[in-house]
């Protein structure tokens, strides 16, 4: 294709009067600077005024003779500029040179288009997510894309937020346009509905991702095997770890630390051990989160002992315990009433250059209530404070929890009220641990107006608070069996769990003959709570 004909009028002329021009400038400028001097020399007794007027005067006419050579100048290359263009134009003709080729202009609007993704990225990036959807339908308006990284950093942005109805718009315009969905796209949306507890969907996409030929990752199996794993639900998990291994697909180990964490769910650690070992034998190498994991399943079945196993395992092979770990180790202590145990384990950490959080101070002083000394757990507030450490509401029900078994009812009120002074809003938790005091020297009273202190801070009641105000019916004098009976029934109706802790307050306010037949009314059975 030859290039086409160019109309611009940029061919030198041979003469066009300027360079006349610019001479009689110049000759002009040389006379009168002549003149000014001449005028200058016969005025010498002249005043200084006068000396400061000629130098303004000389400064003015050299000015003017350079604006005729500075015309000359840019005439000059304005000139130059039309002769190369000229030249170059004939000589693009006379060697019939092409226009760029179709390869060239794709090349072009390839890097056009990956301009406007990465905008879109960046846009997501920097949270300005009506921006991001903007320049994205500029490039579905062009037709220019078929790249699915800007539609995937849209419905990413909206996954985060927990936005799946505006997530899956994108996904069916990616359809729209012709764009397939990549193993990221389906990545997104899975792992968007897991952290809204949301298993079965999750392995919907999964299914709908290898129906339409998609092949998952080890992330794809990781996510549904973690769906499964946070809810206890082992047995499908490990289905899914078996579909991921026969689809050819090799586990990490983060898919083995959500089978293990599972486990220590149910306080199952021989099975988070036989995890493990599985994982090892494939030859992946357990992380911190695996052995915290591990240690964690072993301080939710009481287990000390293997529990410091697995620590020392975890520094022999070279990984740094962090709070987390120490932590759980600390639990494991504080569930079977060892507070020096936990103690020992938190000295250690501090000496290990690990910083202590809210979390591992509160597990000692929670060891420290179970153990029901008192002045050890408000020691380790003390240190707590001393350390920098802010205290939560978990430190706080610890510290309720330790007066309530010491029976110290003015120290708890006095902890409670520093809780909600240092702005740590109390949860029901916290409710119940100040309730129990008062609820076992029979002072329903108190513990119904923290009931409704509760309720109209929006907090609802839980199993915990149940027992509490069911034990401080049957321990006052006299019993308050109606008062029992209607708050049993109410909150049985409001849906609050009922456990075997419950079932005997309740036995015990009312009379078990009386309790048995409200349970019946209601479709229970005190048989149905003696293993729970």
């Amino acid at each position: 294709m030859q290039a086409p004909s160019c109309d611009l009028n940029l061919k030198p002329k041979k003469d066009d009067g300027r360079g006349k021009l610019a001479i009689v400038l110049m000759g002009v400028t040389v006379l009168i600077f002549m003149a000014d001097y001449f005028l200058a020399e016969i005025s010498g007794k002249a005043e200084p005024a006068s000396n400061r007027s000629f130098l303004i005067e000389t400064g003015v006419v050299i000015i003017c003779m350079l604006l005729p050579a500075l015309f000359m100048r840019l005439s000059k290359n304005r000139n130059s500029t039309a002769k190369k263009y000229w030249k170059s134009h004939s000589m693009s003709k006379k060697l019939n040179i092409e226009e760029p080729d179709e390869s060239e202009k794709n090349t072009s609007q390839n890097a056009m288009r990956s301009s406007f993704a990465q905008a879109v990225s960046s846009a997501v990036r920097l949270g300005e997510l009506s921006r991001a959807e903007h320049l994205l339908n500029e490039i579905i308006k062009s037709n220019g894309s078929t790249d699915p990284m800007p539609f995937n950093a849209v419905i990413n942005a909206y996954a985060k937020t927990g936005n799946i109805r505006s997530a899956l718009k994108w996904l069916k315009q990616m359809h729209s346009n012709g764009i397939s969905p990549n193993t990221v796209s389906y990545n997104i949306l899975m792992d968007a509905e897991v952290k809204l507890d949301h298993a079965e969907e999750a392995e919907s996409w999964l299914r709908t991702m290898i129906k339409d030929g998609v092949a998952p990752n080890e992330v794809s199996f990781a996510t549904v095997i973690h769906a499964r794993a946070k809810r206890g639900e082992i047995g499908k998990a490990e289905e899914w770890l078996a579909k991921m291994l026969n689809s050819g697909v090799e586990p990490n180990i983060v898919s083995y630390n959500s089978l293990i964490y599972a486990c220590g769910r149910k306080g199952d650690s021989a099975g988070a051990e036989k995890w493990v070992a599985q994982a090892e034998a494939r030859g992946l190498a357990p992380r911190v989160t695996t052995y915290t994991a591990l240690v964690d399943a072993c301080a939710k079945s009481g287990d000390v002992k293997r529990a410091e196993k697995w620590m020392t395992k975890m520094a022999e092979a070279g990984v740094q315990p962090n709070v987390v770990s120490y932590s759980a180790m600390i639990d494991a202590c504080a569930k079977v009433g060892d507070p020096e145990r936990a103690r020992h384990w938190h000295r250690k950490m501090i000496s290990q250059g690990v910083q202590p959080n809210a979390h591992s101070f509160s597990a000692v002083i929670n060891a420290c209530a179970k153990n029901g000394d008192l002045l050890a757990a408000f020691q380790q507030f003390e240190e707590m404070e001393a350390a920098g450490v802010t205290a939560d509401v978990v430190v706080y029900s610890g510290l309720l929890d330790a007066c309530a078994k010491a029976g110290e009812l003015q120290r708890a009120q006095e902890i409670f009220r520093s809780m909600k002074a240092n702005g740590v809003m109390p949860n029901v938790v916290a409710y119940a641990s100040l309730a129990r005091p008062f609820a076992h020297k029979g002072d329903w009273q108190e513990v119904e107006s923290l009931a409704a202190e509760m309720k109209a801070a929006g907090l609802k009641m839980n199993e915990y608070f149940l027992y509490a105000q069911l034990l401080s019916y049957a321990s006052a004098k006299p019993r308050q069996a109606e008062r029992a009976e209607a708050l049993f029934r109410k909150s049985s109706a409001e849906g609050v769990k009922v456990n075997k802790h419950v079932v005997t307050a309740l036995a015990r306010a009312m009379g078990r003959g009386k309790s048995a037949q409200v349970l019946r009314e209601l479709g229970l059975s005190e048989d149905d709570f003696r293993s729970k």
